[in-house]
């Protein structure tokens, strides 16, 4: 059936968490400062190693650091992200733009503020994740937002807006102009082009809508957005005209979404954990494309109390989806209160943390006994292992996880900087009702 998004108009797109990579060398004379005179004076013998970031090399997409291994993340909470130096050099990324960042090695400490969006960037995708200039890239989508919800949805974390239907494309473009990108939708004038631009929408809900591969258009270049109702899904009741055109759709696609709502669509609360079986339903289908999803965020269609969402349905909702492969998440309907903004802010900033693990392939993680509500994934990153546990369930659930991955490792609780450990690939853990769970285990010897 389809969702109020074909009923309702909304404001906001998909904000693009536009990535940065990080180069890191081993030290190294530094090269002069563009802001100090160059010294023609022998340089000296190098330092012994540590942590440096040299500001002639340091640009949006680029920095020269050196260290023998490094641990980094965002300013402000556990750095959770890990590379090791290789014959000199590491790569360090899915930075986000305008974001301040903490790096370590060993003793050594350093923070950096990583520049504003560029005003022209490319969207590709590859490995099943969208990239912006060749960066990974995981966005938070907010959809059609007017003007008077643009700053809240900044300060949110929203990072790509989709579309304007209240001024045009080129206010909505300057507004968000170094902080976030825009995709064009069906509300916008086809052809419009400007710096932040970096794709379309197609017409939203095209399956409901009776669009099929050849009849879908889209109103301008720059990457392919397509929203599908949750009918693609083998779980959910088919469309009259049957699934034939799924595959057509999604051919002429570069990212994939779709809306299930199993709160105020569906109006079934143990269904929450479809949110993680049709994402990953969608990313078989799409593969190799990016795939996001739809989160609901406030009452649309069903009032009864049990159905109510909430900041704990919304962050079960957004990290099952997570975990069952999205590389993208959007927000709907676009106006919500300040509660939701502050939910929305923080899975915000624990995707900023996590980015680059987030938009690697998921890693099937089987759960023992299996309890109805309970789904993990998960990542391989840098030499460490992540663990997306999430129960949707109304009771608390004690489990185990069991991957090969997990293997005899420690892992720690995100959160909550408890320590759990793995044995012979085995995790017991303990999951309160309507939970999500982030366990992170660092790269071994």
């Amino acid at each position: 059936m389809p969702s109020p998004r074909a009923l309702l108009i909304a404001s906001a797109a998909l904000f693009a968490v536009f990535v940065v990579g990080l180069v890191v060398t081993q030290p190294r004379p530094r090269a002069p400062s563009p802001t100090l005179p160059a010294t023609t004076a022998p340089s000296p013998a190098p330092p012994p190693p540590g942590l440096t970031v040299a500001a002639s090399a340091f640009s949006a997409t680029a920095a020269a650091v050196g260290a023998d291994a490094i641990r980094w993340g965002p300013a402000g909470g556990p750095a959770l992200l890990w590379r090791p130096v290789v014959d000199g050099r590491a790569e360090l990324t899915g930075l986000v733009p305008n974001t301040r960042y903490v790096a370590t090695a060993g003793d050594e400490t350093v923070t950096f503020t990583t520049p504003a969006v560029p005003p022209t960037v490319s969207a590709t995708v590859a490995a099943g994740a969208l990239r912006l200039d060749d960066a990974p890239f995981f966005p938070l989508i907010a959809w059609e937002e007017c003007p008077d919800r643009w700053a809240a949805d900044l300060r949110d974390g929203v990072t790509l807006f989709a579309g304007n239907p209240c001024t045009n494309l080129a206010s909505l473009l300057a507004a968000t102009a170094g902080r976030a990108v825009v995709a064009g939708t069906t509300q916008d004038a086809a052809g419009t082009t400007g710096p932040g631009l970096i794709g379309w929408f197609y017409p939203d809900e095209a399956d409901a809508r009776g669009y099929t591969g050849r009849t879908l258009a889209s109103a301008g270049p720059g990457a392919r957005f397509l929203t599908l109702t949750s009918h693609f899904f083998p779980l959910a009741a088919p469309l009259p005209t049957g699934r034939g055109m799924y595959d057509g759709l999604v051919r002429r696609a570069d990212v994939v979404g779709f809306d299930l709502y199993p709160l105020q669509e569906l109006c079934r609360p143990e269904l929450l954990p479809w949110v993680y079986d049709a994402q990953a339903s969608l990313r078989e289908l799409a593969r190799p494309r990016a795939t996001f999803q739809w989160i609901e965020d406030r009452e649309l269609n069903c009032p009864d109390a049990a159905d109510t969402v909430t900041p704990a349905t919304i962050r079960v909702e957004s990290w099952l989806a997570i975990a069952g492969g999205a590389t993208g998440l959007g927000f709907f309907p676009g106006n919500w209160d300040a509660a939701v903004g502050n939910t929305i802010r923080g899975i915000a900033h624990r995707v900023r943390a996590l980015l680059p693990a987030l938009v690697q392939p998921p890693v099937a993680i089987g759960v023992t006994p299996a309890v109805p509500g309970v789904r993990a994934s998960g990542r391989t990153f840098g030499g460490a292992f992540y663990v997306i546990a999430v129960n949707a369930g109304a009771r608390a659930a004690s489990v185990t996880l069991r991957a090969n991955e997990l293997g005899n490792r420690s892992f720690d609780e995100a959160d909550r900087s408890a320590l759990v450990r793995a044995h012979d690939g085995a995790l017991a853990i303990a999951l309160p009702a309507m939970s999500a769970r982030i366990y992170v285990a660092p790269p071994q010897p």
